[in-house]
């Protein structure tokens, strides 16, 4: 089995997959863990039951006395009698009070003065608000009944009492308060009221009044003549920019019969002049050289039309032709001179058009200002008017309320009232169900995080997917299912019932035999563990076994020259054996047992001797792995483990290469690491790892238990059973 799944097309195996297998893991090696641990959590949770059981039974005998408080309304007088509920925002002020060390000492003074013989006692006083309402229960608990209850009410008439003392210092302070406010509202009204007296007696309201309306009805005209005589100076302009056009529309108003146009605006004395001149001329609104202009114009207009007249008879050099051509351009001269005449009128109308807009505008801002005065006085005499007004309103509420302040306070009543005084204490005795529960819960709990603990610190595999989290750089041949059954597991024979077992020795056969080994495929193999009680001895049989059962001729030689078991297995002797070839003393040859299983040999281990590393790293050894090589087609070695002595990693760099056997859930992986890490040093072709006692119940070993189905039972499996070699576990 290949570290790397791969599908066909070269596409990885799914990473989905993979999490699957991984969360199978995880939940395996926990449950692994809970059966091997279980014990644990029953001492944790018993131990947490009896914490509770003799917390509970050494508990002194203790009394408990019940009273209430209620906090409902208040009657409050603000007008009228009006009942006021209280808000939640006050209940955790009263719990914080009572439960007070300075309330509990008043207590104890008031005991100590009612009941002077009677003897001090511990009581704890616990306050708690009855939920969705607004009563508090207060519990006292002591060892002494009488005192208990006596020291529940001392509490609760101290509480009244010092909710009283509260309120009395509260009536003081504000109604100080008030009568300080009384004063300080009377002396404002006092101020504005004097200020307003002075502002009248230096001023005439009715004056200040009536100036300010003249003021504004002047105002008023000025700015109309003001806007009056701009549109005339505007008119003017235009009338000076096209003298012409001017002239004919006042012939055409005067044609009419109507009012002169407002574009010849003069001034007064100019106005009485041009009149004057005009009602002479029969022409009313016109200046003299307006008429002249005129009368020019028209003539001009008649000659013209007379000279048309004589072209039609008459040639232009025709002297009555030239006559009247030269009357028409001394005409237009006049004209000319005439329009002249109208500017210079109509510029001198201009300056004193302007002369007048100046005037005006002075006099406008002269009303303004005295407008402003006038409305600054009116403004300041109002707001003196409101602010005193305002002052005098301030002080008779505020008068008002100091009166009403001593009644308002009478009617008040304490929110705060005790419902039920302290009841006669009785025994208390706590519930042990829940404490047990509790501590039951608790000490499985503490078990559980200790195991989880433990389990972090503890690196032993359980899966497949852990070592190759761990080990991602080796290939996996096979992994080999945990055989639960009692005693020595049995080695392989033909037609095994224990399919799971033998197939997953037939998959280490085929990943030996397809394996792409880059090169020639490895004859002689040296199967090893890291520390001892791995399963590496019965591993190497079965494998052997399996090797031999596909037709090839194997020699299992056994070459933990120490401790090797091999023999022991195959129910053969132990000597002759390796040992003795190693040393010189027979040829190996001679030494070779068959077993009961066809094309299987078997290479005893031979008598226990020391410096059997010298022995392996000899050339007898070597010429020894030369000669099995050429006779067998697998010769296979079972040797010590890497961590207990030099002999593995000495011998293991002769042969072709070497399979390491890790057995889950009980090799540790740092060991595993540093096994591997010394095999590499030593330049050995490690050839993948055997997965020893692997849990059949993870996801990713789930296939192999269709093997059943591919199987009948053998009518002679028990038979065969009861004369099969055993091995051990």
């Amino acid at each position: 089995m290949e570290q790397n799944l791969t599908l066909p097309g070269g596409q990885v195996q799914s990473s989905t997959l993979n999490r699957i297998h991984e969360a199978s893991a995880k939940f395996q090696r926990y449950k692994i863990l809970l059966r091997r641990r279980w014990w644990f959590l029953l001492l944790t949770a018993s131990i947490g039951v009896c914490v509770q059981a003799l917390t509970i039974t050494g508990k002194p005998q203790i009394f408990r006395s019940l009273a209430k408080l209620v906090a409902g309304g208040r009657m409050v007088a603000n007008g009228d009698l009006q009942w006021q509920e209280q808000l939640q925002d006050f209940y955790g002020t009263i719990i914080e009070t009572i439960e007070s060390a300075e309330m509990i000492r008043k207590a104890r003074e008031r005991l100590h003065a009612l009941y002077p013989d009677l003897k001090d006692s511990d009581v704890d006083i616990r306050v708690a608000q009855t939920k969705g309402s607004a009563i508090f229960n207060i519990l006292a608990t002591g060892a002494e009944p009488k005192y208990t209850q006596i020291f529940l009410n001392a509490l609760l008439d101290e509480f009244i009492s010092f909710r009283q003392s509260i309120r009395e210092q509260a009536q003081g302070k504000v109604l100080s308060t008030f009568l300080q406010e009384v004063v300080n509202k009377q002396k404002v009204m006092e101020e504005k009221a004097d200020l307003l007296a002075k502002f009248c007696s230096a001023n005439n309201i009715l004056t200040i009044t009536n100036g300010q309306n003249e003021s504004a009805y002047f105002l008023t005209q000025l700015k109309a003549q003001r806007e009056t005589q701009r549109t005339a100076l505007a008119e003017i302009e235009l009338a000076l920019d096209n003298v012409k056009g001017a002239m004919q529309e006042r012939e055409r108003q005067a044609n009419s019969g109507g009012a002169p146009n407002a574009s010849k605006p003069t001034s007064s004395s100019e106005s009485g002049q041009s009149a004057g001149e005009a009602a002479g001329s029969g022409n009313k609104g016109l200046t003299i050289a307006e008429q002249d202009y005129l009368r020019t114009k028209g003539q001009i207009t008649m000659l013209k039309t007379k000279k048309r007249t004589l072209l039609d008879t008459f040639k232009e050099s025709h002297p009555q032709v030239m006559e009247i051509s030269q009357e028409i351009n001394g005409h237009e001269a006049l004209l000319k001179e005439y329009e002249t005449q109208i500017q210079d009128e109509m510029r001198a109308q201009r300056e004193s058009i302007n002369r007048m807009v100046v005037v005006l505008d002075k006099q406008v801002a002269e009303r303004e200002k005295e407008a402003i005065e006038l409305g600054a006085k009116l403004a300041e005499h109002k707001k003196l008017q409101d602010e005193a007004t305002v002052a005098k309103d301030a002080y008779q509420k505020m008068f008002e309320r100091a009166e009403n302040f001593q009644n308002m306070f009478n009617t008040q009543s304490d929110y705060v009232a005790v419902q039920e005084r302290a009841t006669t204490a009785s025994e208390h005795t706590d519930d042990w169900k829940m404490p047990i529960i509790i501590g039951l819960i608790v000490g499985l709990g503490a078990g559980v995080i200790i195991l989880l603990l433990f389990d972090r610190l503890d690196d032993r595999m359980n899966s497949f997917s852990e070592f190759q989290a761990l080990f991602p750089g080796e290939a996996v041949l096979g992994q080999i299912p945990e055989q639960r059954q009692r005693g020595d597991v049995a080695l392989l024979r033909p037609n095994d019932d224990r399919h799971l077992y033998a197939e997953a020795f037939r998959t280490i056969r085929s990943s030996i035999l397809f394996k792409n080994w880059n090169g020639k495929a490895p004859k002689t193999i040296l199967c090893t563990s890291a520390v001892p009680n791995e399963g590496k001895t019965t591993v190497t049989s079965n494998l052997a076994v399996t090797m031999a059962l596909a037709g090839a001729r194997v020699l299992l030689a056994d070459c933990d020259l120490r401790r090797g078991g091999v023999s022991e297995l195959f129910k053969l002797p132990a000597t002759p054996g390796l040992s003795e070839a190693l040393r010189g003393k027979l040829h190996w040859r001679d030494a070779v047992q068959e077993t009961s299983i066809r094309n299987l040999d078997l290479l005893a281990r031979g008598d226990v001797f020391d410096q059997t590393s010298e022995m392996l790293l000899s050339k007898t050894a070597e010429e020894m792995l030369k000669e099995m090589g050429d006779e067998y087609d697998y010769v296979i070695f079972d040797t010590a483990p890497v961590l207990v002595a030099d002999d593995t990693a000495s011998f293991a760099p002769k042969l072709d290469t070497v399979l390491f056997i890790v057995r889950m859930s009980s090799t540790m992986a740092r060991l595993t690491g540093k096994a591997l890490d010394l095999l590499y040093e030593r330049q050995v072709n490690v050839g993948g790892i055997i997965l020893n006692r692997s849990s059949s119940n993870l996801k990713e070993y789930t296939y192999y238990n269709y093997a059943s189905y591919y199987y009948a039972p053998s009518k002679t499996s028990s038979q065969s059973t009861a004369t099969a070699p055993v091995a051990k576990s």
